[in-house]
């Protein structure tokens, strides 16, 4: 991802609460190129190992065969808040319009996870996050339907290797227009969008 210093995250902290945050994210795979929408889930570096991102796929999804045998490098991607900026809300001209964004991109390897208890542990995790209490009980459905449930999914881990973060929340800009656009976002509605270039800019 082309990320110009002024617009370049390295914190660890950020970026991993970014993806725990915006964990629906995109798997891509280079041979043959293919995408799949999915949502992740990040377990943190811990004794100094790399983070992990652990996800899974339908058995039917040809992608998950990218990691048969030896494995193979990945791509995750993530995103957040974005919006249409117009150079009308600058004060400093001449000038054009653009888009603000946040974004991380996670290069790793990715091996296959088939053993059905680590398939569980994922989804009871992704349950804990999402259900509503009370919600959906893997141990409350019958056995033999979630057998057949994990025989049709694929675990998939992802040792990272390296992020890159980007916001590009109009840092280039006059601070006098960063102000505006934050206000001229929050006035259209674009709440999610004004906070965070309020918080890249420390307004």
């Amino acid at each position: 991802m082309y990320t110009p210093p002024v617009f370049q995250v390295s914190d660890p902290d950020w970026i991993h609460g970014f993806v725990e945050a915006n964990d629906f994210g995109l798997l891509v795979t280079a041979d043959p190129l293919t995408a799949t929408h999915l949502p992740f889930h990040l377990l943190r570096p811990a004794d100094g190992g790399p983070a992990r991102l652990l996800c899974h796929v339908a058995r039917a999804n040809p992608q998950w065969r990218a990691f048969e045998g030896a494995g193979a490098e990945v791509l995750a991607i993530f995103r957040g808040p974005h919006a249409y900026v117009s150079s009308a809300w600058y004060g400093a001209h001449p000038a054009v319009p653009t888009w603000n964004y946040d974004a991380v991109h996670a290069i790793g390897h990715a091996r296959l996870v088939e053993d059905r208890d680590a398939m569980a542990l994922q989804m009871r995790a992704l349950a804990a996050r999402y259900e509503p209490t009370p919600g959906f009980e893997m141990d409350a459905q019958p056995a033999d339907y979630m057998d057949r449930m994990f025989q049709g999914l694929v675990g998939i881990e992802i040792e990272v290797r390296a992020w890159t973060a980007k916001r590009k929340q109009s840092q280039n800009r006059p601070a006098a227009d960063r102000v505006a656009v934050a206000a001229a976002l929050e006035a259209r509605g674009d709440h999610a969008a004004s906070r965070a270039l309020r918080e890249a800019n420390g307004l």
